[in-house]
Protein backbone atom coordinates (compact mmCIF):
# COMPACT_ATOMS: atom_id res chain seq x y z
CA UNK A 1 0.00 0.00 0.00
CA UNK A 2 3.15 2.47 0.71
CA UNK A 3 4.76 2.56 -2.84
CA UNK A 4 5.82 5.17 -5.04
CA UNK A 5 3.72 3.66 -7.52
CA UNK A 6 0.88 5.20 -5.41
CA UNK A 7 1.58 8.20 -4.36
CA UNK A 8 4.97 10.77 -3.61
CA UNK A 9 5.73 12.29 -0.39
CA UNK A 10 5.73 16.36 -0.43
CA UNK A 11 7.03 18.46 2.16
CA UNK A 12 9.45 17.95 5.04
CA UNK A 13 9.51 16.53 8.22
CA UNK A 14 7.22 17.33 10.59
CA UNK A 15 4.76 18.68 7.91
CA UNK A 16 4.82 15.86 5.27
CA UNK A 17 2.25 14.61 3.53
CA UNK A 18 1.25 12.01 0.19
CA UNK A 19 -0.45 12.88 -2.83
CA UNK A 20 -1.81 9.96 -5.12
CA UNK A 21 -1.12 10.10 -8.63
CA UNK A 22 -4.90 10.17 -9.44
CA UNK A 23 -8.42 9.34 -8.46
CA UNK A 24 -7.82 6.02 -9.36
CA UNK A 25 -4.41 5.54 -7.00
CA UNK A 26 -6.55 6.58 -4.01
CA UNK A 27 -9.47 4.19 -5.02
CA UNK A 28 -6.87 1.17 -5.28
CA UNK A 29 -5.12 1.97 -2.28
CA UNK A 30 -8.47 1.90 -0.42
CA UNK A 31 -9.63 -1.80 -2.02
CA UNK A 32 -6.46 -3.18 -0.98
CA UNK A 33 -6.61 -1.10 2.49
CA UNK A 34 -10.04 -3.12 2.88
CA UNK A 35 -8.09 -6.55 2.67
CA UNK A 36 -5.44 -5.58 5.59
CA UNK A 37 -8.51 -4.61 7.86
CA UNK A 38 -10.75 -7.45 6.59
CA UNK A 39 -10.71 -11.32 8.29
CA UNK A 40 -8.15 -13.84 6.92
CA UNK A 41 -10.02 -17.17 4.79
CA UNK A 42 -11.77 -19.24 6.88
CA UNK A 43 -10.38 -22.45 4.93
CA UNK A 44 -6.74 -20.74 5.47
CA UNK A 45 -3.20 -22.00 7.84
CA UNK A 46 -4.33 -19.54 10.48
CA UNK A 47 -7.45 -19.42 12.76
CA UNK A 48 -9.60 -16.38 11.23
CA UNK A 49 -8.86 -12.63 12.20
CA UNK A 50 -7.41 -9.31 11.04
CA UNK A 51 -4.51 -9.21 10.25
CA UNK A 52 -4.02 -6.20 12.14
CA UNK A 53 -5.16 -8.09 14.94
CA UNK A 54 -2.70 -10.79 14.23
CA UNK A 55 -0.13 -7.94 14.29
CA UNK A 56 -1.34 -6.54 17.44
CA UNK A 57 -0.83 -10.63 18.99
CA UNK A 58 2.75 -10.46 17.50
CA UNK A 59 3.76 -7.41 19.14
CA UNK A 60 2.17 -7.99 22.37
CA UNK A 61 4.13 -11.63 22.15
CA UNK A 62 7.12 -11.86 20.06
CA UNK A 63 9.09 -14.47 19.36
CA UNK A 64 11.72 -13.14 17.73
CA UNK A 65 12.24 -9.71 19.81
CA UNK A 66 16.11 -9.09 20.97
CA UNK A 67 16.95 -6.02 23.33
CA UNK A 68 13.31 -4.93 22.75
CA UNK A 69 13.71 -4.44 19.01
CA UNK A 70 9.77 -4.97 18.32
CA UNK A 71 9.48 -1.48 20.16
CA UNK A 72 8.49 0.08 16.96
CA UNK A 73 6.09 -2.76 15.37
CA UNK A 74 4.21 -2.55 19.38
CA UNK A 75 3.41 1.13 19.23
CA UNK A 76 2.86 1.54 15.41
CA UNK A 77 0.49 -1.41 15.54
CA UNK A 78 -1.42 -0.62 18.77
CA UNK A 79 -1.53 3.77 17.65
CA UNK A 80 -3.03 2.29 14.33
CA UNK A 81 -5.32 0.01 15.67
CA UNK A 82 -6.61 2.98 18.33
CA UNK A 83 -7.16 5.33 15.65
CA UNK A 84 -9.11 3.07 13.13
CA UNK A 85 -11.76 1.82 16.36
CA UNK A 86 -12.33 5.85 17.33
CA UNK A 87 -15.86 6.89 16.61
CA UNK A 88 -16.59 10.27 14.67
CA UNK A 89 -19.28 12.07 13.98
CA UNK A 90 -19.62 13.31 10.29
CA UNK A 91 -22.36 15.79 9.43
CA UNK A 92 -23.47 14.01 5.94
CA UNK A 93 -25.61 14.83 3.44
CA UNK A 94 -27.20 12.13 1.14
CA UNK A 95 -28.78 13.96 -1.56
CA UNK A 96 -30.39 10.95 -3.64
CA UNK A 97 -32.65 9.98 -0.68
CA UNK A 98 -32.72 13.90 1.12
CA UNK A 99 -31.23 12.13 4.17
CA UNK A 100 -28.99 14.82 6.38
CA UNK A 101 -28.08 13.94 9.79
CA UNK A 102 -25.26 13.58 12.13
CA UNK A 103 -23.58 10.23 11.09
CA UNK A 104 -21.58 8.40 14.07
CA UNK A 105 -19.10 5.83 13.00
CA UNK A 106 -15.83 4.60 13.70
CA UNK A 107 -12.91 5.40 10.98
CA UNK A 108 -12.57 1.35 10.63
CA UNK A 109 -16.48 1.10 9.56
CA UNK A 110 -16.02 3.99 6.63
CA UNK A 111 -12.91 2.52 5.43
CA UNK A 112 -14.19 -0.58 4.88
CA UNK A 113 -17.29 0.83 3.52
CA UNK A 114 -15.62 2.91 1.07
CA UNK A 115 -13.54 0.06 -0.31
CA UNK A 116 -16.22 -2.46 -0.44
CA UNK A 117 -17.87 0.23 -2.36
CA UNK A 118 -15.39 1.00 -4.52
CA UNK A 119 -14.73 -2.46 -5.63
CA UNK A 120 -18.14 -3.35 -6.05
CA UNK A 121 -21.25 -1.97 -7.98
CA UNK A 122 -24.47 -2.09 -6.04
CA UNK A 123 -26.00 -5.35 -6.72
CA UNK A 124 -22.66 -6.96 -4.76
CA UNK A 125 -22.92 -4.09 -1.88
CA UNK A 126 -26.22 -4.99 0.01
CA UNK A 127 -24.34 -5.49 3.24
CA UNK A 128 -22.78 -2.14 2.60
CA UNK A 129 -26.22 -0.75 2.35
CA UNK A 130 -27.36 -2.88 5.31
CA UNK A 131 -24.60 -1.21 7.46
CA UNK A 132 -25.29 2.25 6.35
CA UNK A 133 -29.22 1.56 7.39
CA UNK A 134 -27.99 0.75 10.42
CA UNK A 135 -25.85 3.48 11.06
CA UNK A 136 -28.42 5.65 10.12
CA UNK A 137 -30.99 4.07 12.67
CA UNK A 138 -28.42 4.86 15.51
CA UNK A 139 -27.77 8.06 14.09
CA UNK A 140 -32.22 8.45 14.32
CA UNK A 141 -32.74 8.33 10.76
CA UNK A 142 -35.09 5.36 9.60
CA UNK A 143 -34.28 4.35 6.17
CA UNK A 144 -35.07 0.78 3.92
CA UNK A 145 -32.68 -0.93 2.26
CA UNK A 146 -33.35 0.42 -1.05
CA UNK A 147 -32.79 3.96 0.35
CA UNK A 148 -29.54 3.13 1.89
CA UNK A 149 -28.35 1.34 -1.27
CA UNK A 150 -29.48 4.54 -3.38
CA UNK A 151 -27.53 6.49 -0.81
CA UNK A 152 -24.21 4.30 -1.54
CA UNK A 153 -22.61 6.54 -3.97
CA UNK A 154 -23.92 10.10 -1.91
CA UNK A 155 -21.64 7.90 1.13
CA UNK A 156 -18.50 7.11 -1.21
CA UNK A 157 -18.82 10.85 -2.54
CA UNK A 158 -18.44 12.03 1.26
CA UNK A 159 -16.12 9.72 2.98
CA UNK A 160 -13.70 8.66 0.17
CA UNK A 161 -13.59 11.09 -2.26
CA UNK A 162 -13.37 13.72 0.71
CA UNK A 163 -12.64 12.38 4.44
CA UNK A 164 -10.22 9.36 2.80
CA UNK A 165 -8.09 12.03 1.28
CA UNK A 166 -8.39 13.92 4.53
CA UNK A 167 -7.21 11.12 6.15
CA UNK A 168 -5.03 9.28 3.13
CA UNK A 169 -1.37 10.68 4.73
CA UNK A 170 -2.03 9.88 8.09
CA UNK A 171 -2.99 6.40 7.06
CA UNK A 172 0.49 5.99 5.09
CA UNK A 173 2.12 6.90 7.67
CA UNK A 174 0.96 4.57 10.41
CA UNK A 175 0.99 2.27 7.63
CA UNK A 176 4.63 3.26 6.65
CA UNK A 177 5.60 2.79 10.65
CA UNK A 178 4.60 -0.61 11.07
CA UNK A 179 6.57 -1.57 7.89
CA UNK A 180 9.80 -0.35 9.15
CA UNK A 181 8.62 -2.04 13.05
CA UNK A 182 8.57 -5.32 10.96
CA UNK A 183 11.95 -4.21 9.50
CA UNK A 184 13.48 -3.27 12.86
CA UNK A 185 11.71 -6.04 14.68
CA UNK A 186 13.44 -9.10 12.19
CA UNK A 187 17.19 -7.42 12.05
CA UNK A 188 18.65 -9.80 14.69
CA UNK A 189 16.52 -12.81 14.13
CA UNK A 190 17.99 -12.08 10.04
CA UNK A 191 21.34 -11.83 11.37
CA UNK A 192 20.92 -15.13 13.23
CA UNK A 193 19.80 -17.20 10.84
CA UNK A 194 21.96 -16.27 7.92
CA UNK A 195 24.75 -18.68 6.88
CA UNK A 196 26.79 -17.54 4.18
CA UNK A 197 28.55 -20.41 2.36
CA UNK A 198 32.40 -20.21 0.82
CA UNK A 199 31.33 -20.57 -2.68
CA UNK A 200 31.84 -18.12 -5.84
CA UNK A 201 29.40 -16.49 -5.88
CA UNK A 202 28.59 -15.88 -2.60
CA UNK A 203 25.85 -18.13 -1.53
CA UNK A 204 23.57 -17.51 1.67
CA UNK A 205 20.97 -19.59 3.37
CA UNK A 206 18.75 -19.39 6.34
CA UNK A 207 18.48 -21.81 9.60
CA UNK A 208 14.86 -22.03 10.56
CA UNK A 209 13.96 -21.94 14.42
CA UNK A 210 14.14 -25.19 15.84
CA UNK A 211 9.92 -25.48 15.94
CA UNK A 212 9.37 -24.34 12.22
CA UNK A 213 9.07 -27.79 10.73
CA UNK A 214 6.46 -27.01 8.29
CA UNK A 215 7.12 -27.22 4.98
CA UNK A 216 5.00 -24.40 4.32
CA UNK A 217 6.03 -22.21 6.89
CA UNK A 218 9.27 -22.42 6.10
CA UNK A 219 9.08 -20.95 2.73
CA UNK A 220 7.22 -17.89 4.73
CA UNK A 221 9.89 -17.50 6.40
CA UNK A 222 12.59 -17.41 3.94
CA UNK A 223 10.71 -14.98 2.29
CA UNK A 224 10.07 -12.61 5.17
CA UNK A 225 13.87 -13.14 6.23
CA UNK A 226 14.60 -12.14 1.95
CA UNK A 227 11.79 -9.02 2.60
CA UNK A 228 13.66 -7.74 5.89
CA UNK A 229 17.41 -7.84 4.31
CA UNK A 230 16.74 -4.56 2.81
CA UNK A 231 15.02 -1.14 4.52
CA UNK A 232 11.98 -0.23 2.92
CA UNK A 233 11.86 1.59 0.27
CA UNK A 234 9.87 4.69 1.58
CA UNK A 235 11.33 6.46 3.80
CA UNK A 236 9.69 7.34 7.17
CA UNK A 237 8.26 10.49 7.13
CA UNK A 238 6.07 12.45 9.60
CA UNK A 239 2.87 13.72 8.74
CA UNK A 240 1.26 17.26 9.61
CA UNK A 241 -0.03 17.84 12.44
CA UNK A 242 -3.29 19.64 10.69
CA UNK A 243 -4.25 16.21 9.11
CA UNK A 244 -4.54 14.83 12.31
CA UNK A 245 -7.39 16.99 14.01
CA UNK A 246 -10.46 16.51 12.19
CA UNK A 247 -12.79 13.70 11.48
Amino acid sequence: MVNFGLFEVLGEDPDSQILFHSSTHQRFFNIILVDFLSETDEQGPVDRSTYYAWLTGIARHPSFDVGNSVALLRTATADFVSWLEKEITVDTWLPSTEIHTGLRLSRLDFLKMCGNISKHNFLRAIRVAKRLRKLLSSSGVSATLEEALLALADFHERFHSDILNYHSSTIAEFLNNIRWGIYEYLQLELKRSTVWEGVDPPKYRYTYPPDLVVPFAQECYWELMNEVRSPPFMRRFQVAKCFKVRY
